[in-house]
């Protein structure tokens, strides 16, 4: 009789509260870390484009060591043999070549600009780009496709196409001006810092300016330890006032929340980071 009394027994309610209460605190650990886990995973894929990107430059280079000087920009026109020479200066400067800049906001798709005011006024260097050519044919071959007809348009005049073959394109008017955002058709990224930026509202920004909605970054090119001679490059997503590599060796390339460097440099690349 009193083994089967014992076989009868359950549990009691404050037992059951318990085991809630525990299940709940290992959720509330677990899951962060999975998410966390999962988002580390993609910023890695995201971090292999700019791989891709370096060696599609790279390749051109074993071909033809002056292969990054083809483009019309710095061959053809009045201004040629003064775009060669920035062009020259900025690969072996601490800063790199800014060739395009990657705008970031929590509530529309990430944006591709030529420049902006905020990280590189005034830069011609996403002329490189044209129609054709090296950095055309690398920024295609790496996944950049639609980067590289943004470019193209947004350098002649602006010709935007709203629903182009690789691109969307869009305008709105900010007082009298016009402004137009776009964005390829095939996303660059699937992170979500490279999508959103750091946090929504971007309110921990500090270097553009005060701005706390729109987080930029320009995809920049350096001769390998700023050594023309090394005939190889680097690639890094920098942020507004970022180095890709100084002479002390070290880089302010972007590094995200994971951890995860975006630069071809590796951690050193990304020592001096600031957000």
């Amino acid at each position: 009789m009193q083994m089967q009394n014992r076989c009868k027994l359950g549990f009691t309610l404050i037992e059951v509260m318990v085991v809630i209460i525990i299940m709940g605190l290992l959720a509330g650990i677990a899951v962060p870390i999975a998410l966390g886990a999962i988002e580390r995973s993609r910023e890695n894929i995201d971090r292999l484009k700019i791989f891709y990107l370096r060696d599609a430059l790279n390749r051109a280079l074993v071909e033809n060591e002056d292969a990054l000087f083809n483009s019309a920009f710095v061959t053809s026109g009045d201004k040629a043999a003064g775009n060669l020479s920035k062009l020259k200066t900025k690969l072996a400067s601490e800063a790199g070549v800014d060739l395009f800049v990657i705008e970031m906001r929590p509530d529309l798709p990430t944006n591709v600009q030529n420049n902006h005011p905020s990280i590189n006024s005034g830069s011609e260097m996403s002329k490189l780009v044209g129609s054709g050519g090296t950095w055309y044919d690398a920024l295609k071959e790496s996944g950049f496709v639609g980067v590289a007809d943004i470019l193209n348009a947004r350098n002649n005049g602006g010709n935007l196409t709203k629903d182009g073959d690789t691109y969307y394109a869009f305008s709105y008017k900010s007082g009298s001006s016009t402004y137009y955002r776009t964005y390829p058709k095939e996303p660059m990224f699937i992170s979500r810092e490279l999508n959103n930026g750091k946090s929504s509202g971007l309110d921990g920004i500090t270097s553009q300016g005060g701005n706390n909605t729109n987080y930029r970054l320009t995809m920049n090119f350096q001769w390998n330890g700023m050594d023309e001679h090394s005939r190889t490059v680097e690639v890094a997503l920098v942020p507004a006032g970022g180095k890709m590599m100084t002479k002390g060796g070290t880089g302010g390339a972007l590094l995200t929340e994971h951890g995860v460097c975006f630069s071809t440099y590796g951690p050193k690349g990304c020592a001096d980071y600031k957000y």
